[in-house]
């Protein structure tokens, strides 16, 4: 029982030995029965591994067939040497079909809609994993035991799948990411059965060789590290699926999927380290995990008491990127920047993505309390969505003309539009489906929701959006897309932060080109503290402290001057802005 040991190191009592003993370990949800027995040459090695060969060249299909194998196989009575003898070779057998898919998805930025070829190779990868999880499980279950005596007997086999099977987890994890999906919460309990099993004999640092580089490396990441990164134990494992669902990494650019994998790999074991939880209230810096927990780590520990449970210190890493946050603010001053002093994770990365990037992860590093109540809509209005920075432009400028009568009439079928996420519709059920829906608002953003179909507008992370109700067009809301979650029954959420609900677009000059520039259209807005913003496209050469002109919509011209870059993305720069004119 070594490993369940107090905070300070001290190990239990008898009593606490006994209670651990006591706990329902391998009990894993929603395995299916086995309920039969196989026919002859039903289940058949050699057959098996022809039938998965012969579809090597189209790698869809293998996956496919896999799934379809490993569903027989996990509703059958089997010798359990006879499972995994057959689960081990579709697993090395679908493996590069799975390491293609998610190197070609990875670096292709992700959006709604989904087109089908993703869709359906995506889909079908999870099918595949889901699967073996459940073989592997299977076999986990039947020859487990909590007994030290019974365990020690098959110690060897079960060290070895539970890594594989933790190795499993970590792939199902990141496949579903690519698709804006997380871990369900049978899975995350079923991740916490087998680590706190394998964690009851000690057996969670046995190193093993992973099958691949997928999920835990980007194709550049690991050309200039060590040798050695595709050794791992069932501790790194879990505590990298745990990082990744704690920072939720699911809502990221695809292309930053390994950064979290790689603050583990440079701080090797100091970024995160593990304590038996001993019923205090948690310290700061410490994340608390049980046996029975259905979600990622959490800041607190729940109400009902449940053993044997772990708190986790992320106090190290937690440091080290707050290291590398002042580090780059100390070069941005003093005007030289060298990248070389930074974490190995960020030297690579691009410049302007480095400060916004640790910005969101100490973010998700922090207990975060909301700060603006959340209200649940349960109204069926739907709502006029626009998006990206030009359709938002359009709108603005359109709403500062005179004739609004006019003015309504020429938008009456880019409106009508804007209500439905999908253009067209298979049919008028799916088109009735496809209207924008609010789910909840707070004072800071809101959550929507709509029924993907292959002709949904494009929308992505990061992306600028403005939204009015349906009645009311003169008030557009100006927002930024902060997160996408897709669900199996067709349906997705998109997150809003909401930026302002008083924008309008503009003009900006130079102060010694203004009387032969045609000026740059940007989108001017005050937030909620009545801070003054700018909106313009990355393409111009603004820098912070520049003197410029604005022109606003009324045809007023005022003198601003630009202030630091609050927030950039692909298709846009927000600058604070400052002027004495601005009311």
């Amino acid at each position: 029982m070594g490993f369940f040991r107090k905070k300070r190191g001290t190990p239990g009592s008898r009593a606490e030995t006994y209670d651990l003993l006591k706990a329902p370990y391998a009990k894993f949800t929603n395995l299916p029965h086995l309920h039969r027995h196989p026919g002859k040459k039903e289940i058949d090695l050699a057959s098996c591994q022809d039938r998965l060969k012969q579809l090597q060249s189209f790698p869809a299909r293998m996956l496919e067939e896999g799934a379809s194998l490993l569903s027989t196989l996990n509703m059958m009575l089997l010798k359990p040497e006879q499972r995994l003898e057959i689960t081990k070779m579709i697993m090395v057998q679908v493996y590069p079909a799975l390491a293609i898919w998610y190197r070609k998805y990875q670096s292709q930025e992700n959006s709604l809609p989904e087109s089908k070829d993703r869709r359906t190779t995506l889909s079908v990868s999870v099918k595949v994993l889901e699967q073996l999880a459940i073989s592997y499980m299977h076999y986990f279950r039947e020859l487990f035991s909590a007994k030290p005596r019974r365990f020690k007997k098959q110690s060897g086999k079960l060290t070895a799948v539970g890594f594989r099977l933790i190795e499993i987890f970590m792939l199902l994890q990141r496949f579903r990411a690519l698709r804006y999906q997380k871990l369900t919460r049978s899975e995350w309990q079923n991740c916490n059965q087998l680590f706190f099993s394998l964690a009851l004999h000690n057996a969670v640092d046995d190193v093993y060789k992973l099958h691949g580089s997928v999920g835990i490396r980007s194709e550049h990441s690991g050309k200039s590290s060590r040798k050695d990164f595709l050794k791992s134990s069932v501790r790194k494992l879990y505590l990298s699926i745990q990082l990744f669902g704690l920072m939720d990494v699911s809502t990221w650019p695809t292309r930053m999927f390994h950064l979290p994998d790689a603050y583990l790999d440079y701080l090797d074991g100091e970024g995160m380290k593990m304590l038996f939880d001993d019923g205090e209230k948690l310290s700061p810096g410490f994340l608390y995990t049980d046996l029975y927990q259905d979600m990622p780590l959490r800041f607190d520990r729940p109400t009902m008491k449940h053993e044997p449970a772990v708190q986790v210190d992320i106090s190290g890493l937690y440091n080290a990127l707050v290291k590398d946050h002042e580090a780059i603010a100390k070069m941005k001053f003093i005007a030289d920047f060298d990248a070389t002093k930074l974490s190995r994770p960020l030297q690579k990365m691009e410049e302007e993505e480095r400060i916004p990037v640790l910005d969101m992860i100490l973010l998700a590093l922090q207990p975060r309390k909301r700060q603006q109540q959340r209200h649940a809509v349960f109204s069926d209005d739907s709502l006029k969505v626009y998006f990206g920075k030009r359709e938002v432009m359009h709108l603005l400028a359109d709403l500062t003309r005179n004739d609004f009568k006019e003015v309504a009439r020429s938008r009456q079928f880019t409106d009508t539009l804007a209500q439905q996420s999908s253009m067209f519709a298979e049919d008028d059920d799916m088109h009735m489906r496809s209207n924008w829906r609010m789910v909840n608002f707070s004072t800071g953003g809101m959550l929507l929701r709509t029924r993907e179909t292959d002709f949904s507008n494009p929308v992505q992370l990061g992306q600028l959006m403005a939204f009015v109700p349906e009645d009311n067009i003169r008030k557009p809301t100006l927002c930024v897309v902060v997160r996408l979650q897709r669900y199996d029954d067709g349906f997705v959420e998109v997150a809003l932060r909401c930026l302002s609900n008083h924008a309008e677009a503009g003009f900006l000059f130079e102060q010694s080109a203004m009387e032969t520039d045609k000026g740059k259209p940007i989108i001017v807005f005050r937030d909620l503290n009545d801070h003054w913003f700018l909106i313009v496209n990355p393409a111009y050469d603004f820098v912070p402290g520049a003197p410029l002109w604005l022109i606003r919509s009324k045809g007023s011209r005022i003198p601003v001057r630009l202030g630091d870059i609050w927030m950039a993305k692909k298709e846009f720069l927000i600058f604070e802005m400052r002027s004495p004119g601005l009311k």
